[in-house]
């Protein structure tokens, strides 16, 4: 009897089985690396939507019921300073000046609003300013201003006082033994302050002019109190806060940052740049395939040696002969240093070296001169490599921010998208989700040009990946 059928074999239904959860395990591998690869892509299109100072906050969600930091206040104690100071890109605000006795004295920070209750302070002028993440300002709510750049302000001696109208307001009225409180909210659709923790009172604010909550409370002994207000709003109002399409219309429109010229001058660079490379390595990669001359394989592979060289280290003698040329703020100093590309080069040598010889010889053989067999055979049948070349040549110098920057002025008109982009970049912040808006129109011409030519792209990049 034959070894063979003795073995045991697998049942039909347990191949099948096998297949399906090997199957499924494969799409889950492809779903699991797809999301990797485009992660980076969503992020920047979220970030994009964002608005300002919520680029850096790991908020995707709406949240419709927001609770406020608890806001400290005293009842029968001397009347106070409140200062109030509003910003959604800033991350720590002190307020200094005359009336804090020259010591800066940090705001309680709560979403955009920063908010300080300054206790002690004499009657009378009293001067300040904001630092705003080490940045002076004045405070822009002061309805006077030092030519010294300090806000003023009266403190009153029998009355709490403040830089304006408050979007938190607490006052107490000792001879009605009752605390005023007011919580501007005009997003939201109910509010609800709660005093001293979940075991104090739980009060329901009523809606008043201009978007502001009002209360009354009753029966607050003497003494340290806090309160914090429960905002609810709508999911779509809440979506508003975090999410808006307006960073594109600035990205756009932005009287500082001409977008369309800088878009024209990356569209010149790229797409002259790779013109010019696949010319080049087309004619380069073409001689060292199909021409004999001496050193033919020497040269060659001292041009494919030279790709071991760090590109940075070529960075300084480059802009040297750029400069020495006279080609700071012009296009050929932003393109021409470039357009030698070994890469390119051995990528057209390799794939036109698997032209058949005699389709060249017939070519000459019917009467063909060297350009004719050049443009008519070798030309077609390379065009997949030629237009995957141009497509990683375009996309290179596209994204070129180093090169680009380097040999053009500040004020240069032939600034690119990847310098451009980098004037939304402050001394002192940066403005990421203008910076991404602008990202997003960067991969329109990109993702254009691979759709278009998606069918070469693939043929080029897997041209001899398969043995006959």
């Amino acid at each position: 009897m034959d070894s063979t059928d003795t073995a045991p074999r697998r049942s039909p239904s347990r191949q099948a089985r096998v297949l399906r959860i090997r199957k499924a395990v494969l799409v889950l591998l492809s779903i699991w690396i797809t999301v990797i690869v485009l992660l980076p892509i969503g992020w920047m299109i979220m970030i994009a939507f964002k608005r300002e100072g919520q680029a850096l906050k790991f908020q995707f969600v709406p949240v419709t019921n927001q609770r406020s930091i608890a806001h400290a206040f005293e009842v029968g104690d001397a009347p106070s300073v409140t200062l109030e100071y509003r910003d959604a890109a800033a991350q720590q605000v002190t307020v200094v000046g005359e009336l804090t006795g020259d010591e800066p004295v940090p705001m309680l920070r709560d979403g955009a609003l920063f908010r300080v209750v300054l206790t002690g302070v004499a009657a009378g002028r009293r001067t300040y300013h904001f630092v705003v993440d080490n940045t002076t300002r004045p405070d822009p709510r002061a309805t006077e201003t030092t030519t010294l750049g300090e806000s003023v302000i009266e403190v009153a001696a029998d009355r709490n006082s403040s830089n304006g109208p408050l979007d938190v307001s607490i006052t107490t009225r000792l001879l009605e033994q009752k605390t005023s409180l007011s919580f501007r909210a005009p997003d939201a659709t109910n509010v609800i302050a709660t005093i001293d923790g979940d075991a104090g009172q739980t009060v329901s604010l009523t809606p008043g002019p201009e978007g502001t909550w009002h209360a009354d409370v009753s029966g607050l002994l003497p003494g340290s109190h806090n309160v914090e207000f429960l905002k609810e709003r709508t999911f779509w109002t809440a979506l508003g806060d975090i999410y808006t399409t307006n960073n594109f219309s600035e990205v756009l429109f932005n009287k500082d940052f001409p977008f369309i010229r800088f878009f024209f001058n990356s569209l010149v660079v790229a797409t002259s740049a790779g013109i010019i490379t696949v010319i080049l390595c087309t004619f380069a990669g073409y001689a060292f395939a199909k021409k004999q001359f001496p050193g033919r394989d020497t040269i060659f592979y001292v041009l494919l040696a030279s790709m071991l060289v760090p590109g940075l280290i070529l960075v300084v003698p480059q802009f040297a002969l750029v400069s020495e040329f006279g080609w700071i703020n012009t296009y050929q100093g932003m393109v021409l240093p470039h357009v030698a590309n070994i890469f390119g080069l051995f990528l057209m040598r390799q794939y036109i070296e698997t032209i058949p010889d005699s389709l060249l010889e017939a070519a000459r053989i019917d009467g063909a001169s060297e350009w004719q067999v050049f443009r008519i055979a070798i030309v077609p049948l390379a065009m997949p490599i030629i237009i995957t070349l141009f497509l990683i040549t375009f996309v290179s110098q596209w994204s070129n921010f180093l090169w680009q920057f380097i040999t053009n002025t500040p004020d240069s008109p032939l600034r690119t998208l990847p310098v451009g982009l980098n004037l939304f970049k402050g001394q002192y912040d940066i403005k990421w989700e203008l910076i991404m808006a602008g990202a997003c129109f960067s991969i329109i011409p990109v993702a254009i040009i691979f759709a278009l030519t998606q069918r070469y792209f693939i043929q080029g990049m897997t041209s001899g990946a398969v043995k006959e």
